[in-house]
């Protein structure tokens, strides 16, 4: 009984020393898509989807960081695909990229095919993927980089 106390401290010691708890990767699990696009309604919304097993995804996280700071008027929002076993890995990817202070939900149901049609009837989880919010909720679905052309056409009528 001791030893697991003991352990649990460590462990409480170890996330609060290492800066984890400040970092909130919230639930994404069903209907998590459509309640984004609520709150964000009225405005330009990029929901992104990545994981950390996607070396594309990861290669351009500075980039996504660059974009948050440079696009003002567009609300962009992260969505972690990874496991809860690989989230650690993910916060860490995402803080080393500059986006330690982005908006970040994390998969939260294991039922990932319902997650995808969520956001795109047509999604089968390539990534990176990326939901182009409409300030009137129509979604333009990009699969591939954020260089993508109908990224930047998306966001050339919608910057600042």
């Amino acid at each position: 009984m001791a030893m697991k106390g003991l352990l649990g401290y460590a462990l409480a010691f170890a996330l609060a020393s290492s800066g984890a708890q400040a970092f909130d990767f919230q639930p994404y699990g069903r209907g998590a898509f459509a309640q984004i696009v609520k709150a964000h309604s009225g405005k330009p919304l990029i929901v992104h989807f990545w994981s950390v097993t996607c070396p594309p995804c990861v290669a351009e996280l500075p980039q996504w960081a660059k974009m948050v700071s440079e696009q003002k008027g567009v609300d962009i929002v992260f969505v972690n695909t990874d496991s809860d076993e690989d989230r650690a890995r993910a916060e860490m990817r995402a803080e080393r990229a500059g986006l330690g202070k982005a908006t970040h939900y994390g998969f939260s149901d294991d039922f990932v095919e319902k997650l995808y049609f969520e956001a795109d009837k047509m999604w089968r989880g390539e990534l990176p993927f990326t939901a182009l919010v409409a300030p009137d909720g129509g979604v333009t679905a990009v699969t591939g980089a954020i260089d993508d052309p109908l990224v930047v056409k998306w966001l050339e009528t919608r910057a600042r």
